[in-house]
């Protein structure tokens, strides 16, 4: 590097510098904007269709989508209840020794499996116990809102009945006041 007139250039230019920097990063961030906006929809995004829809979190669902999920989600878990072993195939690449070494991996895979069977009894167990709180769960939500809308229907009813109480006991009082009023001006011992 060859210094001509004895001044370093970035030093001068070191405040412009930090400018244009400031002014591309806000450029950036205006044309992502901008991008972000322009597109509404994944698809337009990936400009293909999606092969699958993505699940939405449970915490997120409107009263309207409970019912719906529960139904798809208890529907998934009895199809997936109990878990079972996959068998595997085994086959051994080697000519001389495959006989015996595919002999021994049976051997080994028969004892593994007792033990693999007593883990899977406990996970079935498990899963089924869980999907019976999960039904039960399930039915003490939809009693509730069922004994939830009873309530609020005699809550209604006794509204109702409150203002026609109400209606009438006015009544009454104005009527009382009305008989009241005429037999206190002729009463001498009242003024």
């Amino acid at each position: 590097m060859v210094i001509k007139s004895g001044r370093f250039p970035a030093a001068e230019n070191h405040g412009n510098m930090n400018e244009t920097i400031d002014q591309e990063v806000k450029r950036l961030k205006e044309d992502l904007l901008r991008r972000k906006e322009e597109v509404g929809d994944l698809r337009s995004l990936v400009a293909r269709e999606i092969d699958h829809e993505f699940e939405s979190d449970a915490m997120d669902l409107t009263e309207r989508e409970i019912e719906p999920f529960l139904e798809k989600t208890m529907a998934a878990v009895r199809e997936d209840f109990a878990l079972k072993p996959e068998p595997q195939t085994l086959t051994s690449h080697r000519r001389i020794l495959g006989r015996p070494v595919l002999y021994f991996k049976r051997i080994f895979m028969n004892w593994s499996d007792l033990y693999t069977k007593r883990i899977l009894d406990k996970q079935n167990r498990t899963n089924r116990n869980f999907f019976d709180l999960f039904k039960v769960l399930v039915l003490r939500s939809r009693w509730s809102r069922e004994k939830l809308k009873e309530l609020d229907e005699r809550l209604g009813e006794c509204e109702a009945g409150l203002v026609v109480m109400i209606g009438k006991a006015q009544d009454l009082q104005a009527r009382l006041e009305k008989e009241k009023g005429p037999a206190d001006t002729n009463n001498p011992a009242s003024r």
